[in-house]
């Protein structure tokens, strides 16, 4: 997950200095408030990570938030066929609550990734803070159906 962080700050630096050190990294498997996913494909026959995310509760507009997307990153050669978008759906339903997701202002294809797939969500708004927008909206408790025979 390392290598595909610093594939993933170096696409950053694009737009603007970043730090490569990354010094919030080990916290993702130590503390209760972050979670680290591999976002893994199918490919000739074996599993092969196609990118990642780390999601926590560190909002970056300073509001309350049940969860807040820190980095998302998928691979080139993978983009545009929907894993991205798949992969970000299943972290809104595995995580309902407040989200916030901050994009680099500059860069208008991550911009464009998040209004689409938060595009489903009612009421989101953006907010402007500095050289970051910020998508915040709300995903619902997934109802989980009852099996015949429960309650």
């Amino acid at each position: 997950m390392r290598t595909l962080l610093d594939d993933h700050l170096r696409d950053l630096s694009a737009f603007g200095p970043v730090d490569a050190a990354y010094h919030y990294f080990d916290l993702y498997f130590e503390d209760a408030d972050r979670s680290a996913y591999v976002i893994d494909v199918l490919s000739t026959g074996a599993w092969t990570a196609a990118g990642f995310a780390l999601v926590n509760q560190h909002a970056c507009s300073g509001l309350p938030v049940d969860h807040a997307m820190a980095e998302f990153f998928i691979l080139p050669d993978i983009r545009r066929k929907g894993v991205g978008a798949r992969a970000a759906s299943l972290l809104f339903t595995l995580h309902p609550g407040v989200w916030e997701v901050g994009v680099i202002s500059r860069n208008v294809a991550a911009w464009a990734f998040w209004c689409h797939v938060t595009a489903p969500f009612r009421e989101v708004e953006t907010i402007a803070k500095g050289d970051m927008r910020i998508l915040r909206f709300k995903s619902p408790e997934v109802l989980r159906r009852k099996a015949r025979g429960e309650g």
